[in-house]
């Protein structure tokens, strides 16, 4: 697939930005539940300085990038683009804070389980409530199997502590997650 307007990045410079988020998003749960265990930074505090920590480099970024012409990119209208920037912000807000939260209450390993594992099972539902799509068998399975496991961490056991909020709140993550993802035609 080329891009014929010569704007896309290369090959190199997207794997790159794939590497970065992959960093940034993987360790973000575990220097959380550092944070919280060695200071008195809560998740809502640490959500805002995280959040700031990444505008910062969005902003030069910004500053240094080429000024774009007057004629609008977008065929959207601006009403439509600001709803749809505000929802955007709305849902990684109670994402990141919801991450953040459900770390403190039941630790990492169960807010992390609980977010994959609900993550095929509200992914479908929203996909079949705002689009109508259908689940296939690989569909099914993928849910089925998200579910399944779901099951077998409440009753908990070992060392886990399922706390329900710890687990109500990597289920809102998820919920926040979902909400942000745009269907792809394909």
């Amino acid at each position: 697939m080329s891009n014929s307007s010569g704007s896309a990045p290369s090959v190199g410079r997207s794997l790159l930005y794939l590497v970065v988020a992959g960093i940034a998003r993987g360790t973000a749960g575990a220097a959380a539940s550092l944070i919280f265990r060695v200071g008195d930074m809560g998740p809502p505090t640490l959500s805002f300085w995280r959040c700031v920590g990444g505008l910062a480099p969005l902003l030069g970024a910004l500053a240094l990038r080429p000024r774009r012409s007057s004629a609008r990119t977008s065929a959207a209208p601006c009403g439509r683009r600001t709803a749809r920037v505000l929802g955007t912000g709305t849902g990684l807000t109670v994402f990141q804070s919801a991450c953040f939260a459900a770390v403190e209450a039941t630790g990492l390993t169960v807010g992390t389980v609980v977010t994959l594992g609900a993550g095929p099972v509200l992914i479908a539902i929203g996909a079949r409530l705002t689009t109508g799509e259908r689940l296939g068998r690989g569909g099914i399975a993928a849910v089925a199997g998200a579910l399944a496991g779901l099951i077998v961490l409440v009753p908990g056991g070992g060392a886990a502590g399922v706390r329900p909020l710890g687990v109500a709140l990597a289920v809102a993550r998820t919920a926040a997650e979902a909400r942000r993802r745009e269907p792809v035609a394909v």
